[in-house]
């Protein structure tokens, strides 16, 4: 199949070309993979570059990357690498066009091949530069102090700045080595924030964030989903009412902090407002961890709720995402047994879940957000609809693995469920999601090439 990019594709293409520091804010479902590899190429026969790192989550190493090449005719000959494993030695000795390795990995790239990036120009791409923004992150320390070997540089995100604008610095340091947003996080913070009335965070100065979006617009380029026909996108709150127990329970953490759960003998204290805040989500779902980490089971209602979920949808595929292992003992109790994207699935098992996946044959599949949560392409296969067992505080998170699904190329309307209980931290999630979301938009429309 011959890769025709749309208009905004081309954009991002001359963007990476006439950029060393390029960075392209473009929502999942853009071609954003694509849109790159063009790049890679034509950089390539021009011998602008030798070769080129991209450094991504694992999952997205074993399912995107030597996909998409594999996939568009122009791509297959170039030569992907996944550097991972026992033989990563070897691999990382032969020639490719392409390295993809995880963040967990540059530290024994670094500290054993650096010899590569003197002998060789490389381009290095973050597909999903959010990895890295958290400034304080050993990752992105590594990071920094080897920035200097790459000829090139590109970051790729849909969410750049899911909570707070200050999350941007890291990820522009990446592209500029200081020279936008400040060399040093000290001098970003002075510049634009003041420091919160409670004394734990950091809040805007008045124009502060005009003043980042202008300091940023030549670097960055961005297209949004106006870009695009995308699908509809409905969202449903499907309410869940407690019974007695359960709110019994919910009140007690909440009033008390603690809960003496009689019928399993365990006991369920939170030390702080953050554990607390843990432990009534945790209630609202239907099972909470104990002093000794025992799952306790307060109730089934949200199972209940997706359970009548899937028999409404008469067979039509449904992915649900969960947070806890716990939960998802629990849904597969009431659901049945069904594959899973998460922790512990092996690369193997991941791609034929996929493939299985995206040929209909699965009514349902469950998915972790941090293991599917970015890269992966689950529109195939006639999905229209997610559903959220346990909403979770990050958008980032939250809007990647929404747009698994509600992206371009699906036909229809995707409706994206929502199970909540009434009267619970399920309501304030999803306010905060909302909130958080008005400041994603703002960063992205200002930033419009």
């Amino acid at each position: 199949m011959l890769f025709v990019p749309h208009d905004y594709q081309k954009d991002a293409i001359e963007w990476i070309l006439t950029h060393n520091g390029a960075g392209l804010f473009l929502p999942p479902g853009l071609g954003k993979t694509p849109s790159t590899l063009m790049a890679i190429r034509a950089l390539l026969e021009h011998k602008q570059i030798d070769r080129v790192l991209v450094v991504a989550p694992l999952r997205v190493c074993y399912a995107v990357w030597p996909n998409e090449v594999e996939k568009w005719e122009q791509f297959k000959d170039l030569s992907v690498a996944i550097v991972h494993g026992e033989a990563k030695d070897s691999i990382i000795r032969k020639k490719h066009d392409i390295y993809v390795i995880n963040p967990e990995g540059l530290k024994w790239l670094f500290q054993n091949h650096t010899q590569l990036f003197v002998k060789y120009r490389f381009m290095l791409v973050l597909d999903e530069s959010t990895l890295f923004k958290n400034h304080s992150s050993q990752r992105f320390h590594l990071l920094k102090s080897n920035l200097q070997l790459f000829a090139r540089r590109v970051i790729l995100t849909g969410t750049p700045a899911p909570n707070g604008l200050i999350q941007l610095w890291p990820q522009v340091y990446a592209l500029d080595f200081g020279s936008r947003l400040g060399k040093f996080i000290t001098h970003f913070r002075n510049k634009y924030f003041n420091k919160s009335y409670d004394g734990w965070g950091y809040e805007l100065k008045d124009g502060a964030d005009e003043a980042i979006y202008g300091a940023i617009n030549d670097i960055i380029m961005h297209k949004s989903h106006d870009e695009i026909t995308l699908p509809e996108r409905i969202d449903n709150v499907i309410q869940v009412i407690l019974p007695k127990v359960a709110i019994d329970a919910y009140n007690s953490i909440k009033n008390e902090f603690i809960l003496e759960h009689k019928e399993s003998g365990e006991t369920v204290t939170a030390l702080n407002a953050a554990s607390q805040g843990s432990k009534l989500k945790q209630i609202a779902n239907g099972i909470v961890y104990s002093e000794t980490r025992e799952p306790v089971v307060i109730h089934a209602e949200k199972v209940d709720a997706v359970k009548e979920l899937v028999e409404s949808l008469a067979g039509r595929p449904l992915l649900v995402v969960y947070e806890h292992l716990h939960e998802l003992a629990l849904l597969k109790k009431h659901l049945g047994e069904a594959p899973t994207i998460g922790g512990g699935v092996g690369n193997a098992a991941l791609t034929k879940t996929i493939a299985d996946w995206s040929a209909g044959k699965l009514p349902i599949l469950f998915l972790h957000p941090r293991a599917g949560g970015h890269g992966l392409n689950l529109q195939y296969g006639g999905c229209h609809d997610v559903v959220w067992f346990s909403i979770p505080f990050d958008l980032e998170l939250y809007d990647q693995v929404n747009a698994r699904v509600h992206r371009q190329g699906v036909k229809n309307s995707v409706t994206i469920h929502h199970i909540a209980a009434k009267g619970t931290v399920d309501y304030n999630i999803l306010s905060v999601l909302k909130d958080k979301s008005a400041l994603q938009n703002a960063l992205l429309e200002a930033v419009l090439k």
